[in-house]
């Protein structure tokens, strides 16, 4: 240990301008290499959002935004709804596919709560209480989240009375009906 002491007592470890220097040399070659690698990366915000009707106010579906908030141009594979706890999700849309959103710009597509509620209660049952969030996926496996949506799935059919009375067990007018309201869009 005296070994060590003695060691670093005949080293020269320079005077405080020195030291100075030797960090701001350190902060600028971050600097030149972090700026540029933040200025390029892509940013964007993915929004999940409930469609109502009026004048009945029922649940009619979900909508997934995405908008590129970032400098660079984004090549998004695909728009799709995500679940809390689970590696499974409800895909949306791939109409992406080799699709690039430029800076500024922002999409939304969507599904009737219907086929939402379909295809949960064949995951969890119609008892559960999930929560969903959107999900967005670029071609370079970036994937950006938004906020998380909580649902009661024995609620969430309740609220679906209007749906089931109107369509029925008629599946073709469901699809009819999310091609019209739910087709992927570019916004404005």
């Amino acid at each position: 240990m005296n070994d060590i002491k003695v060691w670093l007592n005949t080293l020269n470890w320079g005077n405080v301008p020195d030291w100075f220097g030797a960090i701001g040399t350190i902060s600028a070659v971050f600097v030149a290499i972090y700026l540029p690698y933040k200025a390029t990366r892509p940013k964007g915000k993915a929004k999940l959002s409930s469609m109502y009707y009026t004048p009945q106010v029922e649940l009619m579906g979900f909508d997934v935004s995405f908008y590129n908030t970032g400098a660079t141009a984004i090549n998004v594979r695909s728009l799709s709804i995500g679940i809390v706890g689970n590696s499974k999700m409800l895909l949306l849309s791939m109409e992406f596919l080799g699709g690039v959103i430029q800076p500024g710009e922002g999409y939304s597509t969507g599904k009737s709560a219907v086929g939402i509620y379909e295809a949960l209660v064949n995951i969890y049952g119609s008892d559960n209480k999930i929560k969903i969030y959107p999900k967005v996926t670029d071609s370079i496996g970036n994937i950006y989240k938004g906020k998380k949506i909580k649902l009661d799935l024995k609620s969430f059919r309740e609220d679906l009375n209007f749906q089931y009375q109107h369509y029925g067990l008629n599946p073709e007018a469901v699809e009819a009906e999310d091609k019209e309201l739910f087709n992927t869009k570019k916004i404005d």
